[in-house]
């Protein structure tokens, strides 16, 4: 066996800058987060075309159970929105009194998040309320805000 197959020594023993920043593996990476951040623009196909009345039929919910999911979700929602108000506070509290601005932005997302959950059980809740599905997002805004359309 030659001295030269024992120690292989080549120009990437010295210089290969593509291992050295790990180029495979920032380039799956990449394409991990491509492929997540297309997804969240891409709005899903519904499985089934139906009315509110053929999905309670499918179900089988009775009025009285339809009511108290849309309560439990109204609640939920309130719940939601109260913690998300004190996240928001706290993460003021944070920046102020310790001027801590990392604290500051992870309270401001996490009551994001919060917020986010407090508007989805509400959307639905008013859903259940107006006996319709597929309620567009304007048609809550008017009914939040006090605007025309506004039901019970």
């Amino acid at each position: 066996m030659a001295i030269r197959d024992i120690f292989k020594i080549s120009r990437k023993t010295f210089f290969n800058p593509t291992a050295w920043i790990g180029y495979e593996y920032l380039k799956t990476e990449h394409n991990t987060i491509k492929s997540t951040v297309k997804n969240l623009f891409v709005i899903d196909k519904p499985t089934r075309k139906e009315t509110f009345a053929a999905a309670i039929k499918r179900l089988d919910l009775t009025e009285e159970r339809v009511q108290q999911i849309a309560t439990t979700y109204r609640i939920y929602a309130i719940l939601f929105a109260v913690i998300g108000f004190v996240v928001f506070f706290y993460a003021f509290y944070l920046l102020f009194r310790y001027s801590s601005i990392p604290s500051w932005f992870l309270g401001l997302a996490a009551s994001a998040l919060f917020f986010s959950q407090a508007f989805r059980y509400d959307f639905w809740a008013f859903q259940m309320r107006r006996r319709k599905l597929g309620v567009t997002f304007k048609e809550w805004k008017q009914h939040i805000l006090g605007g025309e359309g506004k039901s019970t």
